[in-house]
């Protein structure tokens, strides 16, 4: 009954915005095949997942719309699931960017427009020790090393597009998202950026284990390891040679099932955020609370701040006004506020039964079957451990939730960053005309820009200069003028907006400072 219910919405949903945006790009899916280059290497690093430090490489998948002749396309940088270990020995049949939803998401967003690069990062930890100080420890490295590899992905691209940009990627419109694990490290790459942060006490050890780390110290020694942006540590255990000196700012990020290590992480300027949530997740909580991991029986890692939490401090510091008070009006939406309690950006998943984990995953049950015993794994416990968290393992009802999720993040990401043609929460701009007329340039720029309203024969009420959280960092004083300047002064590059307001309506337009 769940699935007809989150299905129905969705078919009216994507029937009314084929109609109104015309099948618009990163809205709807206007390519019909996708180009993937898979096993792309963006960089080598030190893996603990055998047990002994051993150099990787670290590859990804690029997903492109076929026959796409836009050269400067936002990216994507999607992370799979699976809990830190390769799936079976997750004791789970997901765990690879080769995972049906991954690949599904994937797909879906490169039919819309987008470049994607479905990444690999580091596995390995110690989920079966019965020290807690080894659990949380070992996972707490994982989580830090993927983070690096993140990062690293992000500086190949941007030094990529700098060279050949054989991918046709805009630098300037990197996204990070991904699903369970990966939404975790999404979240955590978005905040995590001062050394005190990893010193707070849940993260300090009690023992010492030689090699790993020390008590009374944290467990994430930078020393050892690197620091945020994977540079330094000691040789056997970080490579800090992934396409160093080219930034690792994103522009927005995205969350499916994910939690951030502590909620105090987020400071007012973080990239916007969205985040899809079943309200019941046994592994990451909603709101805030411990850590699971998969397993028989589940093991407690740390406490966590789940998507609630995080979304509701994202909003209250301002980091979401980019598209949290633009009125979006769309199916989607609607569903989302029944449950959200106001927090823009957050969309839960109420099911039934309620505890849950990933409903937009699916498995072929064959396939378990076949490749469970290949890991030394029982294929039946593998099977129906899924089914105790997926209990429908549908690929209709997958499906389903996988386009609620497209429905709910792209406009966000459209309106937010500005990539879109011209578009309103509800599906057409009608303003679109007016948006016409306001001349901006030059556009990139590395100095200042000029705004030109030469065309426009109403009274300019207000112009405003914002960052892409939608924070007012300039107000214009408004004259008799048909010309303005954004003057460059102590502006850092990146992606800013000049709002407009006129009697009819108001314009944004996005402006590129290099």
């Amino acid at each position: 009954m769940k699935a007809k219910l989150l299905a129905l919405p969705v078919i009216t949903a994507l029937t009314l915005l084929a109609s109104e945006v015309s099948a618009q790009r990163y809205q709807a899916e206007v390519f019909s095949n996708v180009n993937i280059t898979t096993d792309v290497q963006y960089a080598t690093n030190i893996s603990v997942l055998s047990g002994s430090p051993a150099m990787v490489n670290l590859n990804m998948d690029i997903y492109e719309p076929a026959g796409d002749t836009a050269t400067q396309r936002p990216l994507i940088i999607f992370m799979h699931t699976g809990s830190y270990l390769p799936a079976y020995i997750n004791g789970t049949p997901t765990g690879s960017r080769n995972d049906s939803a991954t690949v599904e998401m994937c797909n879906q967003f490169a039919r819309r427009g987008y470049v994607v690069a479905n990444m690999d990062y580091r596995l390995g930890w110690n989920p079966v020790s019965s020290s807690l100080d080894v659990r949380r420890g070992t996972l707490l490295q994982a989580v830090y090393r993927s983070i690096q590899d993140a990062k690293a992905c992000v500086r190949w691209h941007r030094a990529e597009a700098a060279g050949a940009n054989t991918y046709k990627i805009d630098p300037n419109l990197i996204i990070l998202g991904g699903q369970g694990t990966g939404g975790y490290i999404a979240l955590n790459y978005a905040v995590l950026d001062k050394p005190s942060e990893i010193n707070l006490q849940k993260f300090i050890s009690s023992i010492t284990v030689p090699g790993l780390y020390i008590a009374g110290q944290s467990y994430v020694l930078q020393d050892t390891l690197g620091d945020f942006d994977g540079y330094g540590g000691v040789p056997w255990w970080n490579n800090p040679n992934n396409t160093p000196g080219f930034p690792t700012n994103v522009q927005f990020v995205f969350n499916l099932g994910g939690a951030m290590g502590d909620s105090s992480w987020i400071e007012a300027g973080d990239a916007p955020m969205v985040a899809m949530h079943v309200i019941g997740d046994p592994f990451a909580p909603y709101d805030s609370g411990i850590v699971y991991v998969p397993g028989t029986p589940p093991q407690a890692v740390v406490d966590v701040a789940g998507s609630r939490r995080v979304l509701k401090i994202a909003n209250q510091l301002g980091n979401n006004n980019c598209f949290a008070n633009n009125g979006f009006t769309d199916p989607y939406t609607q569903t989302a506020n029944l449950s959200n309690e106001g927090f823009e950006g957050l969309f839960p998943f109420p099911t039934v039964p309620a505890v849950q984990a990933g409903p937009w995953e699916w498995v072929d049950s064959a396939t378990v079957y076949n490749v469970a015993p290949l890991y030394g794994q029982n294929p039946t416990n593998i099977y129906y451990g899924f089914l105790q968290t997926n209990p429908a393992n549908s690929k209709t009802r997958a499906l389903a939730y996988i386009d609620s999720i497209m429905g709910y993040l792209n406009p966000r990401m459209c309106y937010c960053l500005g990539f879109c043609p011209p578009w309103s929460p509800t599906g057409l701009n009608p303003n679109a005309e007016l948006a016409s007329l306001v001349s901006i340039g030059p556009n990139p720029s590395a100095g200042n820009v000029d705004i030109n309203l030469d065309q426009i024969t109403q009274p300019v009420q207000s112009i405003e200069l914002t960052d892409i959280s939608g924070r007012v960092i300039r107000n214009f004083a408004i004259d008799t003028r048909k010309r303005y300047t954004v003057y460059r002064d102590d502006l850092n590059a990146g992606i800013y907006f000049v709002r407009l307001r006129f009697d009819s309506g108001e314009v944004n337009k996005k402006i590129i400072l290099e």
